[in-house]
């Protein structure tokens, strides 16, 4: 049982993922394509970069803290 939870669990985290990363790949599609600067949408594409790393960059490294927690304790 614990291992179908588990696959659901990895499946459920792999839509979210891809779900994100086609929804900010439409939303640089669409900037690139619009009449602002080039420096401009350089300066977003950046910005945008740096801010999705600091969302997500702690949610998926204590995500995985914890499963190393519960995979030592056995309770996973």
């Amino acid at each position: 049982m614990a291992k179908t939870d588990d696959n659901a669990k990895y499946r459920n985290r792999a839509l979210l993922v891809a779900v994100l990363v086609v929804l900010i790949l439409v939303a640089h599609i669409f900037l690139w394509r619009s009449d602002m600067p080039t420096g401009l949408k350089l300066t977003f594409t950046i910005l945008n970069a740096i801010g999705w790393t600091i969302v997500l960059a702690p949610i998926l490294l204590v995500d995985k803290w914890i499963d190393a927690i519960r995979d030592r304790n056995g309770k996973h």
